[in-house]
Order: structure tokens, then C-alpha cells, then sequence
């Protein structure tokens, strides 16, 4: 068993660092839940136009904040993947389809394989995380699952843009200059 060489200080200070990074990221999804909550379901006219400013603010401190979050995106949609996967089992206790748990299970483990290796793409994770918390907002229906695979496509398009860019640098260092 290898141990931490680093003083105990510094593993205090990680340790404290990676729950408040924890903490920021569970506030930014509170903020974001509370301000669908207000749109959903406004009592005074006010709350509607709160609650998109509390989903704005939150969409705002995510961009922000997301080289802190982004690493721990994967493994917070892999574990709804792999939880939405046992709902196919008891969709009927969800009052949901079968067909709809594993549309959205499947939707999930594509976030999950996506979103592996490609946090460092802020603007993609940031859409994606944005379109995870949009669905709740919209339910459980097709239309929460379509919003959902919006995020999906945001990460298959920085896939694709990053695959492009290695293609085309492999290209340009491959091709030998002519010189006359």
C-alpha cells in the first residue's frame, strides 16, 4: 500500500479543498432547482422572473467555477446512468414507460462515455451540466429527454471538433513542405 509522501497539513488542506468544491457544486444545483421551482409553479408574479434569474445566476457561477466541477461531471452522470438502468427493471412503480427508463438510460451512459476525457472543453460541459438541470425542470416526458440529449449533441460536437483538429495537425505534420 503506497502512502501519501505530502505532509498531513497539505492532505488536510486537499481534503477541505475537494469538499468545498463538492459544496459549490451541490449550492449551484440548489440554486438552479430553486429557480425551476418558481417558474414551475409561480404564487406571485414576481417568482417567475426570480426563478430564471436564480437559473441565469447559476448557469453564470457554472461557467465560472466549471474547471472545479467538470471532473466530477462524469461520475455524477455515470451513477444516474447506472441507476436509470435499474429503473428499466421497476419502470412501473415510475408510472413511466419501459421504452422511455432505457431511452433514458442510454441517453445517460452516452453523457457518461461523452463526458469522459473531454473537461477540458468548459463551453461543452457547461452546456451539458446545463441541459442535465434544464430537465428537471421539464419533468419526466420526452421533452425533458430532449433537452437532455441537446447536451449530448454539445458533447459530440466538441468530440468531433477535437477529433477534427488532431485529424488535421496529424495532416499538416504528415505532408512534407516543397521547397523550390
Amino acid at each position: 500500500m503506497n502512502r501519501d509522501r505530502r505532509p498531513v497539513i497539505e492532505q488536510v488542506k486537499s481534503g477541505f479543498q475537494i469538499v468545498g468544491k463538492m459544496l459549490v457544486a451541490f449550492a449551484i444545483a440548489v440554486t438552479f432547482m430553486a429557480g425551476s421551482a418558481l417558474i414551475r409553479a409561480p404564487r406571485y408574479s414576481y417568482q417567475f422572473a426570480l426563478g430564471w434569474a436564480l437559473i441565469l445566476m447559476s448557469i453564470l457561477v457554472m461557467t465560472a467555477t466549471v474547471r472545479f466541477w467538470a471532473a466530477g461531471f462524469f461520475g455524477f452522470i455515470a451513477y444516474g446512468a447506472l441507476r436509470s438502468l435499474g429503473g428499466v427493471f421497476v419502470a412501473d412503480v415510475f408510472h413511466v414507460s419501459r421504452l422511455y427508463m432505457f431511452i433514458v438510460s442510454l441517453s445517460a451512459f452516452a453523457m457518461a462515455l461523452l463526458s469522459y476525457g473531454f473537461t477540458s472543453r468548459r463551453l461543452h460541459i457547461t452546456i451539458a451540466a446545463s441541459c442535465v438541470l434544464l430537465t428537471f425542470l421539464f419533468g419526466d416526458n420526452y421533452l425533458g429527454l430532449a433537452v437532455f440529449n441537446a447536451g449530448n449533441v454539445s458533447l459530440l460536437v466538441s468530440w468531433a471538433v477535437a477529433r477534427l483538429s488532431r485529424h488535421n495537425r496529424h495532416k499538416t505534420q504528415a505532408v512534407p513542405e516543397m521547397t523550390a
